[in-house]
């Protein structure tokens, strides 16, 4: 099976524990360059799912332009996502707004959507705000089989802004438990990605996440 990754911005890596990723990818091989005559449809790959990295993420449709940068912790076996941010405001000053969310994979409802816990810290509040709720989320958790479940077609080879060389694009065929959007996932020949875009088609949302200084591994509980 040949390692391409979902369309997710994935790197390298060549260890289970935690380990540091560059922004360097290793060469595809030829046959999976697109217009090579030894051209063959890699298989989708299993994915490095337990991990902590750097992101930015612009999120936009009609209504909205958001962009938010911070940290992602990625963990599957225990479950949950969490994410911790910065964001600007409704006037346009970005960072300042910090938010922590968690989001709990272990409970979803039926239609998908995640039990979510959300701390927002706000320049207008003395005291931070908690909320909880199930959510359509922008962060999906990444389980190592993700792309071979979903059936993931190869796309191509492209470029990303952290990413010196190329990465492939790998696009989900059918709907994923928690997200009911088209996934593109971008990754390096290696087995670790660096970002994902969605376009959700009923609210005309398109999602663009890269990730940078990534750390592959897990911690010790969804609050490190």
């Amino acid at each position: 099976m040949h390692s391409v990754q979902i369309l997710l911005t994935y790197l390298a890596a060549t260890s289970a524990a935690a380990e540091a990723i560059t922004g360097r990818c290793p060469p595809f091989p030829s046959s999976m360059m697109e217009f090579t005559a030894n051209f063959t449809q890699p298989e989708p790959p299993l994915l490095v799912s337990e991990y902590r990295t750097s992101f930015i993420q612009h999120k936009w449709n009609q209504n909205l332009s958001h962009i938010a940068s911070g940290f992602i912790n990625n963990s599957p076996s225990k479950g949950f996502v969490r994410v911790d941010e910065v964001y600007g405001s409704s006037d346009g000053a970005f960072g300042s707004n910090l938010a922590s969310s968690i989001f709990n994979y272990a409970n979803l409802t039926k239609d998908g959507l995640v039990d979510n816990t959300l701390t927002t810290y706000t320049s207008n509040r003395s005291a931070p705000t908690v909320w909880r709720g199930y959510v359509n989320s922008n962060f999906p958790i990444f389980e190592k089989d993700l792309l071979v479940k979903a059936g993931a077609v190869f796309g191509g080879l492209t470029r990303r802004q952290f990413v010196e060389d190329r990465v492939a694009a790998v696009r989900n065929t059918r709907r994923i438990v928690d997200m009911n959007r088209t996934l593109l996932i971008v990754a390096c020949s290696g087995i670790s990605f660096v970002g994902y875009d969605y376009f959700s088609p009923g609210w005309r949302t398109r999602v663009v996440t890269e990730y940078f200084n990534i750390l592959v591994g897990g911690t010790s509980d969804r609050w490190n």
